[in-house]
């Protein structure tokens, strides 16, 4: 009995801890872009700016106010991921197809940047889950494979199936990670030394295991630094479930 009140408590204290350090995080997160909303707001008080400096300051108060709601937006879905033990809305669908529709959403973001997308799926590959959560899953796994590849790369989304699972890669040939940077990937506001380089909150790749597990899947990551990422999603086959 004695040893299993240590346990509890030992739990409990281990519980508490990750909430302060999920507080924590998520304070100095939103510090950072409020923080620069009111100095530029400050500065536009001034007349004696000009417009073109006027103009610049608009926009990074629009860029601060983005990352902002991004923040806010992506810690309430893992918030609601994370309350989730059970998913009402699991149902048999086309994965396939929700994979093409997920490359053609940032097709126009990866030919702004310079980045070749190749998309090699079945024409058909029906998986048991919730196509919302699911869907997370792909925007974020592309999203960090645009983020990370530099102009003139290229990023490969190959899908296959078997009779009890479906296997999703995602390739890209960016920068890549360090084995220490790949194993902790999936922690909640952790950002590596490549990932300082862009936009982001280190949210995403929490989601993205959240949503594995509550899909039944499995998912794992190949990286070396400069030699880009490989992320590897493998999900039941609605025979298989």
């Amino acid at each position: 009995m004695f040893a299993d009140f240590n346990t509890m408590v030992a739990e409990l204290g281990s519980i508490e801890t990750m909430k302060n350090d999920f507080v924590s995080n998520v304070s100095h997160e939103i510090k950072n872009p409020l923080a620069i909303i009111t100095t530029h707001a400050k500065a536009l008080e001034r007349d004696t700016i000009s417009d073109e400096r006027r103009k610049a300051y608009v926009r990074t108060i629009v860029d601060a106010s983005t990352r902002l709601n991004t923040l806010v937006t992506n810690t309430l879905k893992l918030n609601k991921l994370e309350s989730q033990s059970i998913v009402a809305q699991a149902a048999d669908y086309d994965v396939a197809s929700q994979l093409t529709d997920a490359a053609l959403a940032l097709y126009d973001l990866f030919d702004a940047k310079g980045v070749a997308l190749e998309l090699d799926v079945e024409d058909h590959a029906t998986v048991h889950a919730d196509p919302g959560i699911v869907s997370l899953i792909w925007s974020n796994v592309l999203g960090n494979a645009l983020k990370y590849t530099e102009p003139g790369g290229h990023v490969k989304l190959c899908q296959t199936s078997t009779s009890s699972e479906i296997t999703v890669e995602i390739i890209d040939d960016g920068c890549g990670m360090s084995e220490t940077e790949a194993a902790r990937i999936f922690d909640k506001f952790y950002q590596g030394a490549t990932a300082h380089a862009a936009e982001g909150n280190g949210l995403g790749m929490a989601m993205v295991k959240r949503a594995i597990d509550l899909s039944h899947g499995t998912i794992s990551v190949r990286s070396s630094q400069g030699s880009g990422t490989t992320v590897t999603v493998t999900l039941p086959a609605a025979a298989g479930f």
